[in-house]
């Protein structure tokens, strides 16, 4: 007959419980049927939902450290939890490392109790894994960690243990400092750790007839309610509902949007379908708190423990929380901790939201009658907790390369075994995955690889590997590397991909098992001991022996280098030099070699391979040999090696013959031109990955030759011809478009027709130095983006280094200047030390003045001069802003806080890639150096006075007394003002007359608009000599008015004490995100702007352009500026002009009246770029076609600097709109707030590099002459609508030619 169903789950399900508490012994008597009165009482309570009473036990939770007598980084972690059964833990840490021993290692516990006369006694019931060894003491494994259960009723009150280690047929006894035995007085420290009450429900009716003698099993009962969950969910109601204005009809008020509690849950069936675990997790902006609820069937003397890790994201490996947990104990492997559940069902977790983990992982822990269980989730897996949002780690955006950072991360710094091999391997894994890296990516894969080459990483960390598997790695990942090399696009991610080739050995899958072969061919000829095999006896060659054997890697090629130099003198101390010098690897770095992966077979306790060696100069021949061999196998950078491993993959003959030829010759100066020849021909071939790992090899080749030469004694044609081997150079590893086009330009002025000008006259030097400035533009921006990339990868393991559970951390002095150093060691370096030689010689020859510009800072910088020998370390709290005057300037400098300019004797001047040069640009820092003593000097005479220091339109730096309120804005003290020290009043504007005004109304509502929309309605152009857009304005008080509107009230209010915090960026984040634009204002826009013939097309997003113009009245600076001249907030109000964005092939910028010192008072200065004026009004690196432009009769033309900006703004396909801002603080007398506030297009504009060298405006003398004299004309017709008024004008060269105003305001 077969049995039901259900009788079977029930089977199974007892059969679970007798596994997890070995209950009573069969034929025990079976427990009482409970009384049928208590049953009814129970029954009644449970119908009326009163709470059942529930018997309450108490866990006690200690812990202690313990040492080891004479063995220093060893020590035992204790932890005691006592309740219902006493568990005892006891973890070992540091053993094998203090004694120097390799993985074969066993440990254990020798232990016994020790009664009140202070004597061993054998335990009254021997925990799970425990053994007897003799009448009274026991044994039991501890490798890591051991875990002792006692029942309550059977703990002991003290117990005495040392510890025994096995290894290498040896015993070593352990004991505590002073040779005595460990003792724990189990009774004193339960009674010292703090209670945590545990609630155990008594038994479910009838739980004890269904299961017999197995013992009562039942689902804990519990509270109908949870209070502390209940808080929060009524918290988080009482605040969402208030933000949709429906709490109870009140506003929440205090709270903000990122203050909004969010509640998450979810439910997870146990495995085997015996219970379920449910899961809340309410996050709040300054706390996060994770509720965990169970149901399960367990006895009632049971205990359930949430044995937790934390994760960064879902899946990652399980670590320590940043902060310790209020109730939690740390398990004791590093990684997980544990929290009892109570009453058998609840546990509550509390996280700081800055420290919040991305994500929880768990399962659960039962114990007691001396078994355990570990409960899973269905599937067998753990539990997972997403925390989202909310938690520190979920509130970063997960960015490109976000997975791989981590992995990093984690690999390097928590894993307990890793290895060089293990890290290729990775690597490898990386490179093999069908999409191409990105930038971030490639940068992980270069800082890991260039770290672990400079030993700033761990080689060898518990792991060990064949030779053979390491020549094969290798191999496989310089294949994959040349791959992906061929596939990216990026410049920058060539770049930062080309570091990492340098850092990879070229590996050779039939090499690994010569290596291992090869130094056994050499013991056994020349009759060395091996292991047990008679000979010779020298330990150093038998521990390099095992580690050739178990980790092979290319540090071996300076061991066996080192051991050549040895060999050669007889002197030990030449080894370990020579092994300093070609690799950094330092004595105790080969000491811990012995304890990385592979035994001391000496059996001697050397040190490692810190050991003086036998001198047997008759293996020198041999050892040459085995040299060439490591050197095939795992040099990566070696160019012999490479030459000769390239054979065969050459493209010809020819270009075998060219690469031994580059080698013999590789140090002549001469070399540089036939190492470009090969590179190109080399070219086709780059797939290969020894014909890759060959072209990084020739190009470092190349600099190191070029870093010999001797810049300052070379002539100018010199130094052009070796700047355009340079530039060759640079072109082949880039692959970039806009290097190819600087190249083209500044070819065709060295080699070519040179511009029509005469080579070394004024245009030709002005030619020649736009095309030099582009370059170093291009340069600059490459290194800074790759230090920036590699920085933010270092600091990252140097944090993950630092973080609970760490088991190796990375030098914090290597990593913190990592990115910036790794960048000089790209091309570009040398490209910029050849543009700072030749530039200055440029400028004397196009009659430009004396300053050199390496950081342009914000265009206009204002402070303090203050004269100094050298830049401090610090300024004094509050000081600044400073402008130093510095007689020296090293380039390694940083530049602190509160100093907004660096000014230097060009005797001292740095190149555009040195360290000081990096930051200037990185922190917005005005950095030049002059070559004129007698302009120094006068800066110097004004220490202590206030100035404003200008960029001009040729890199000249000019001072001037700022005015009030460019003091304001800098941050300076403002000096009292001619009107008596009264501050500026910006008086409010009237109503709004409509949501938005057309061009033809902007005249009769002139109080309504600011100066950009009244200017434009002023301009009358007449017989089509310009055109004006059209335009609409969404005038002031539209943004005011919108805060009124009951959709908006909440959001009035949070941004309200958003601004009273003064987080500007969450205020404008705020604005953009949440502020709710009204259908009928949507509508008067788009009504607007197809009337005027420039309608915005359907479906197009352009509510968060107008937002994000009215959030950048919050902007730092323009917060600041107001805050300075007293401005009211109220006051300062923005209307928002609306344009169709122009399909220009030029912008330009028309001062009336040229503010160039020594200018004719009728010149005009005209300034033009290719595409859209953004390049030219945000200050982007490199310069416009600036030129002053004369009346007609008898006016001339002189252009001052000719375009070198690398990249031009242009309107997208199809096009788009621009949102201008349009404030009430502009062009005001002591007040200049243009530029304070934001213009946004609302489709982004692409940016295209710019070729130069065909561009008319830079070659076609007589087509930029035409333009530049219709500029000056146009300049003159706008002033005409002023009265005359000198005028600033903005405005672009359409396609056809025709000519667009797009603002006109007074010229300042």
């Amino acid at each position: 007959m077969q049995a039901p169903l259900w009788l079977l789950g029930l089977f199974s399900l007892s059969c679970w419980c007798q596994r997890l508490l070995h209950l009573e012994p069969r034929g025990a008597a079976p427990r009482p049927a409970e009384r049928a009165d208590m049953k009814r009482e129970r029954e009644r309570e449970r119908e009326s939902g009163e709470r059942v009473e529930a018997s309450t036990h108490v866990a006690r939770c200690s812990t202690m450290q313990l040492s080891f007598d004479g063995l220093g980084e060893a020590s035992a972690h204790v932890s005691v939890m006592a309740g219902v059964r006493t568990e005892v833990k006891i973890g070992l840490r540091g053993i094998r490392r203090s004694l120097h021993l390799g993985d074969q290692v066993g440990c254990e516990l020798h232990w016994a109790c020790l009664d009140d006369t202070g004597a061993w006694t054998a335990p009254a019931a021997q925990p799970d894994g425990s053994r007897s060894v003799d009448p009274v003491a026991s044994r039991i494994e501890c490798r890591f960690d051991c875990v002792m259960g006692f029942p309550k009723d059977m703990t002991p009150k003290k117990i005495v243990f040392v510890v025994v280690v096995h290894a290498n047929g040896q015993q070593h006894w352990l004991k505590a400092p002073g040779g005595s035995d460990f003792v724990l007085d189990l009774e004193e420290l339960a009674a010292q750790a703090p209670p945590t009450p545990v609630a155990l429900t008594p038994l479910s009716p009838g739980a004890g007839a269904s299961f017999g003698t197995l013992g009562a099993v039942r689902v804990a009962e519990r509270p109908k309610e949870w209070p502390a969950l209940k808080a929060a969910m009524a918290a988080t109601a009482s605040t969402n509902g208030a933000t949709n204005g429906k709490a109870n009809g009140a506003t929440a008020k205090g709270k903000k949007k990122a203050d909004k509690p969010k509640v998450t849950q979810g439910v997870t069936d146990l495995e085997g379908g015996i219970g379920k675990v449910a899961w809340h997790v309410v996050t709040f902006a300054e706390a996060l708190t994770v509720f965990v609820e169970t149901s399960l069937p367990l006895p009632e003397q049971a205990q359930l423990f949430l044995h937790m890790g934390c994760q960064a994201a879902p899946g990652a490996e399980w670590e320590l929380p940043e902060e310790p947990l209020e109730g939690t104990v740390p398990f004791g492997d590093g990684k997980a901790t544990r929290v009892p559940m109570s009453g058998q069902s609840r546990a509550e977790l509390k996280f700081k939201a800055k420290s919040a983990p991305g994500a929880l992982a768990f399962v659960l822990y039962a114990c007691g009658g001396g078994g355990e269980q570990w409960l899973k989730a269905s599937g067998g897996g753990d539990f997972g907790i997403p925390l989202g949002e909310g938690s520190a780690a979920g509130a970063a955006v997960a960015g490109p390369g976000e997975e791989i950072a981590r992995n990093f991360v984690d690999a390097e710094t928590k894993y307990s075994h890793w290895s060089q091999f293990q890290r290729l391997c990775m690597v490898k894994d990386i490179f093999c995955r069908p999409e191409p890296l990105n930038a971030t990516e490639a940068a992980w894969v270069a800082c890991d690889l260039r770290l672990a080459n400079q030993k700033a990483l761990e080689w060898y960390r518990q792991r060990g590997y064949q030779p053979k598997d390491m020549a094969h790695c290798q191999e496989a990942l310089g294949g994959a590397m040349a791959t992906a090399v061929g596939a990216a696009a990026d410049p920058t991610t060539r770049a930062l991909m080309r570091l990492a080739v340098r850092a990879c050995p070229r590996g050779n899958s039939s090499g690994g098992d010569a290596i291992r072969h090869g130094i056994l061919n050499i013991m056994r000829t020349h009759g060395i001991r091996e292991g047990h095999r008679p000979g010779i006896e020298c330990k150093f060659i038998e521990q390099w022996h095992q580690k050739l054997h178990t980790n092979s890697a290319p540090d071996d090629i300076a061991i066996c280098e080192g051991y050549l130099a040895f060999l050669s003198s007889g002197n030990p101390d030449d080894l370990f030099r020579t092994v300093w010098e070609r690799a950094s690897i330092t004595r105790e770095d080969m000491a811990k070699m012995a304890g990385c992966g592979f035994k001391d077979h000496t059996k001697s306790g050397a040190a490692g391979l810190n050991v003086n060696p036998v001198h047997l100069p008759q293996l020198y021949n041999d050892m040459q040999g085995y040299l060439g061999l490591l050197k095939h196998v795992h040099g990566g950078t070696d160019l012999f090696a490479l030459c000769e491993g390239c054979k065969g993959q050459y493209p010809d003959h020819g270009c075998e013959c060219l690469a031994f030829e580059i080698f013999h010759e590789r140090d002549s100066p001469f070399v540089m031109g036939k190492i470009i020849d090969l590179r190109r021909r080399l070219e086709s071939c780059l797939w290969k990955r020894d014909i890759l790992m060959l072209d990084v090899a020739l190009e470092d080749q190349l600099r190191l030759v070029a870093e010999r030469q001797d810049l300052g004694s070379m002539g100018r044609d010199d130094l052009i011809n070796f700047m355009g081997c340079l530039l060759k150079d640079l072109q082949l590893s880039r692959r970039d478009p806009s290097v190819d086009m600087g190249l083209e330009l500044f070819f065709r002025l060295s080699e070519g027709d040179h511009g029509g000008a005469q080579r070394w006259g004024t245009d030709w030097c002005k030619l020649m130095l736009a095309a030099c400035d582009r370059l170093s533009v291009i340069c600059a921006g490459v290194a800074d983006t790759v230090a920036e990339l590699l920085q933010s990868c270092a600091d990252r393991l140097r944090a993950g280094g630092e973080r609970p559970g760490a088991v190796f951390r990375p030098d914090p002095k290597i990593l913190g200047t990592f990115g910036e150093e790794t960048a000089r060691c790209l091309s570009e370096r040398l490209v910029a030390q050849c543009l700072r030689g030749l530039q200055p010689q440029l400028r004397r020859g196009a009659g430009l003045g004396p300053w050199e510009l390496v950081s342009a800072g914000a265009g206009v910088t204002v402070g303090t001069v203050e004269a100094m020998k050298a830049l401090p370390v610090e300024l004094p709290a509050g000081k600044g802003p400073i402008l130093a005057v510095t007689e020296t300037l090293t380039g390694w400098e940083d530049i602190p806080a509160g100093i907004s300019a660096v000014l230097l004797p060009a005797a001292h001047a740095v190149d555009v890639l040195s360290h000081v040069a990096i930051r200037a640009r990185n922190q917005k820092v005005l950095l030049a150096s002059c070559d004129d003593d007698a302009l120094l000097a006068e800066l110097r005479g004004k220490n202590g006075a206030k100035l404003k220091l200008s960029v001009g339109p040729s890199g000249d730096v000019t001072w001037a007394v700022p005015s009030a309120n460019e003091l304001a804005s800098a941050g300076g003290s403002a000096p009292t003002s001619a009107a008596g020290g009264k501050q500026l009043a910006v008086k409010r504007p009237p109503a709004p007359p409509a949501l938005v005004l057309p061009i033809s109304k902007f005249e009769a509502h002139r109080k309504s608009l600011g100066g950009k929309s009244f200017h434009l309605s002023e301009l009358k152009p007449k017989g089509g000599e310009y055109q004006v857009p059209p335009s609409a304005t969404v005038p002031f008080g539209t943004f005011e008015e919108l805060l009124q509107d009951p959709a908006n009230e909440d959001f009035r209010e949070q941004l309200e004490e958003l601004t009273e915090e003064g987080e500007w960026a969450k205020v404008r984040s705020f604005v953009v995100d949440e502020l709710q634009v009204p259908a009928k204002l949507e509508a008067a826009v788009v009504e607007q702007m197809a009337t005027l013939g420039a309608p915005i097309p359907a479906g197009v997003e352009w509510q968060r352009a107008l937002k994000g113009v009215w959030a950048s009245k919050w902007t730092d600076r323009a917060v600041s500026s107001r805050r300075q001249m007293g401005v009211p907030e109220d006051n300062l109000v923005l209307a928002v002009l609306v344009q169709p964005l122009a399909f220009a092939s030029y912008a330009f910028v028309i001062h009336t009246r040229s503010p160039m010192a020594g200018a004719n008072k009728e010149d005009a200065l005209v300034e033009v770029v290719v595409g859209l004026g953004e390049s030219l009004v945000s200050n982007s690196p490199g310069r416009a076609l600036s030129a002053s432009v004369g009346p007609a009769a008898g006016g001339a033309i002189e252009v001052h600097t000719y375009p070198s900006k690398p990249t031009g703004v242009f309107t997208p396909e199809g096009g788009t709109h621009i949102f201008r801002s349009d404030s009430n603080g502009e062009d005001l007398e002591g007040f200049a707030g243009a530029g304070l506030y934001d213009s946004i297009t609302v489709a982004p504009c692409p940016h295209r590099p710019v070729a130069y060298a065909s561009e008319p405006l830079v070659f076609d003398a007589a087509f930029r002459n035409k333009l530049l004299r219709r500029l000056f004309d146009l300049g003159r017709l706008v002033e005409a609508n002023f009265n005359g008024q000198p005028q600033d004008i903005e405005g672009a060269v359409l396609k056809d030619g025709s000519l667009v105003v797009l603002q006109s305001r007074p010229q300042v």
